[in-house]
């Protein structure tokens, strides 16, 4: 069975054409009866094997093609000297329809016995004989150099189509590939937004609120207020991951003054002292750039409040020539920077990550008992 179409098949009307035409001018020039009886028996068989033997659909085709042609045209050529002209497509169809070996086989055969009937023809003269020995030699080598022609043509075209259907297979899977590969980054980009936005978020409301529970009565309503902003703060961060959309902390304010808000919400949530510094001209950067930067400093913001025990944390952002940096430094207990001490979720992971895709750094120094410090630093877009 041909498992594979390719462009030797487009050629299929080429081969019929050239059949009905030697067929037709065999048929004008030929003057006996049974050589016409022949040409049709040849057309008839052509017409049941030959057309499915070229496109080559069946194992048998072939073979039992060549089964019938080859006599009908070897009696076709011994009755009528004409008959040779269908030669011209048997041999051809010998190379298209067959392997190699066979066709070769069945060329020396058709050459031979073309010969014994051209020499039987002439008669047994010794002139002749050596003409005619001659003249088989040389179609020989021209049947064979022209088979084997045709042979690596169809080779080269068969192969030709598999490769582009492997092409074709292999485009197919690279794009379902791509397709769940973006489906899987997209799930675990909103699982970081959710946790750098949502559950920090939430976090920080119950801060609040227990922090509530243990102040001042005087204190507990700004407490509340500051929850409430929080919650509020909070929703818009939501409506902003569907829509995705800018931070809310930077869709109405610049970088340095949403670094602000966060130390100062640290403060009001923990009683830390928070300082923030910003050094350098301050200018615009890319989206993506300055909310890796708001989510790192969020982030290890949390991590200081939640694990450290620290009692002072500073917050530096440095506009430089080649990129900006934010440094994020604690007093507080540390960590080993190997074993993650929110039990594997999304803190330093997140950082790396988020980094990663705007081709910035992030770089911890931590060791327990001596604070951390965690440092991202984004390239320049220029």
């Amino acid at each position: 069975m041909h498992d594979v179409a390719h462009e030797w098949d487009r050629y299929g009307w080429a081969w019929h054409a050239v059949f009905g035409g030697l067929t037709v001018l065999t048929a004008v020039l030929a003057a006996d009866p049974v050589a016409l009886v022949l040409l049709a028996a040849l057309a008839v068989w052509y017409a049941l094997f030959g057309l499915r033997a070229l496109r080559r659909d069946t194992g048998w085709a072939g073979p039992a093609y060549l089964a019938g042609a080859a006599p009908l045209t070897i009696g076709l050529y011994a009755s009528a000297p004409v008959g040779a002209l269908m030669l011209f497509v048997l041999y051809p169809h010998v190379w298209a329809t067959v392997r190699t070996r066979p066709a070769i086989v069945i060329t020396v055969a058709l050459v031979g016995a073309c010969t014994t009937v051209a020499i039987v023809r002439s008669g047994l003269h010794a002139a002749a004989l050596a003409t005619w020995l001659v003249l088989a030699a040389v179609s020989m080598a021209v049947a064979l150099l022209l088979g084997l022609w045709i042979a690596r043509i169809i080779a080269q075209s068969r192969r030709r189509a598999e490769l582009l259907a492997e092409l074709a297979a292999t485009r197919a899977s690279l794009e379902q590939v791509s397709r769940e590969a973006g489906v899987l980054a997209e799930r675990e980009r909103l699982a970081r937004e959710i946790h750098d936005t949502l559950a920090q978020g939430f976090t920080s409301v119950l801060l609040l609120l227990e922090a509530a529970q243990s102040a001042d009565p005087g204190t507990v309503p700004e407490l509340i207020g500051r929850a409430r902003e929080t919650a509020r703060e909070n929703l818009a961060e939501a409506r902003a991951l569907v829509a995705a959309l800018t931070p809310p902390d930077l869709s109405q304010t610049s970088l340095p003054e949403a670094l602000r808000r966060l130390v100062d919400r640290a403060i009001v949530q923990s009683g830390l002292i928070a300082d923030l510094a910003v050094t350098g001209v301050p200018r615009g950067l890319p989206t993506a750039h300055e909310v890796a930067l708001l989510r790192t400093a969020q982030e290890a913001l949390t991590n200081v409040q939640r694990h450290s025990g620290a009692g002072r944390v500073s917050v530096a952002l440095a506009y430089e020539p080649t990129g900006v940096s934010l440094l994020v430094a604690d007093d507080g207990c540390g960590f080993d920077p190997a074993r993650p001490a929110n039990g594997g979720g999304y803190g330093l992971e997140g950082m790396r990550a988020r980094a990663t895709r705007i081709g910035g750094t992030v770089t911890v120094d931590a060791a327990p008992g001596r604070g951390a410090t965690v440092r991202l630093e984004v390239p320049d877009s220029q």
